[in-house]
């Protein structure tokens, strides 16, 4: 089994757990860093492996606009109660 396939299996395991639904796609970025010396890396994946990386890069983009509209919404309303 593959890092990406363990991953989705806990994912999936911690949403049903929540009552959240099942999880058909994942994309992942993870900062790992290196024990010894510190040094910071990249782990970047998708389930199910066979993934095309177009639709890879489209569910990406799609929790960067998610993430987006939360801190504008977040800067909108601090803006209304000054």
């Amino acid at each position: 089994m593959s890092v990406a396939e363990d991953l989705h299996q806990a994912v999936a395991g911690v949403m049903r757990a929540h009552g959240l639904g099942l999880v058909s796609r994942m994309v992942f970025t993870v900062e790992l860093v290196e024990e010894g010396t510190g040094e910071l890396g990249l782990l970047r994946g998708s389930t199910p492996a066979t993934m095309p990386v177009w639709d890879e890069l489209g569910l990406h983009r799609y929790a960067v606009t998610d993430i987006e509209a939360v801190v504008t919404a977040s800067r909108l309303a601090s803006e209304e109660g000054e």
